[in-house]
């Protein structure tokens, strides 16, 4: 079956990821996966990518039944409970443009994010925030790079509509071993 599946994202792969000229085409559908250290792909949404010219509109959707929802530090959270460590989701709180381009992911990035936390923590702190730096592969799939940093920054709107306050340059990579989904990658699917 997995077979399959990976012979069918290649061929969309191939029909989706060049337009004439050789400019970027998305595919129109695509699924969301982390993968742990093992390589185990845990499935957590999907993306649909809309649109003409060099800028695609996105919808994305994170939901899976690996989530199991909890209240934390005053706020709902859906987590995916590892034994070490939970990754909750961080839907982003404030209006993006929900575009992507080859070159620019970050809506996509910011459509993504996580607080980690222990299973003894009882609250959640946005210190322990993490990012997915994505790149757009030459596949068609969109692979994502871990980082973390200090959430915080999203506790108060930005001054400008669809900003963008989170600075990377404030982020470390995740070390290799230390989380439980250090990659992420976003394949084409059918719908």
């Amino acid at each position: 079956m997995n077979l399959f599946r990976s012979l069918g994202a290649a061929v969309l792969s191939l029909l989706f990821l060049s337009a004439p000229g050789g400019a970027v085409k998305f595919p129109p559908h695509a699924r969301i996966y982390l993968i742990d250290e093992t390589g185990r792909e845990t499935a957590i949404g999907a993306v649909t990518f809309s649109g003409t010219g060099p800028h695609r509109d996105i919808s994305v959707t994170v939901e899976a039944p690996q989530f199991s929802d909890h209240f934390l530090s005053m706020r709902p959270f859906r987590c995916i409970q590892g034994e070490k460590e939970w990754f909750c989701y961080l839907p982003y709180p404030y209006a993006l443009n929900n575009t992507v381009s080859a070159s620019d992911l970050r809506d996509l990035e910011y459509s993504l994010l996580f607080i980690r936390k222990t299973p003894a923590e009882f609250g959640i702190d946005a210190w322990n925030g993490l990012y997915y730096r994505l790149t757009l592969e030459e596949s068609g799939e969109i692979t994502g790079e871990l980082l973390e940093g200090d959430l915080n920054v999203l506790a108060s709107p930005p001054l400008q509509d669809h900003a963008r306050p989170i600075e990377l340059d404030e982020f470390i990579e995740a070390e290799p071993g230390r989380r439980l989904f250090p990659r992420l990658v976003i394949r084409p699917s059918q719908p």
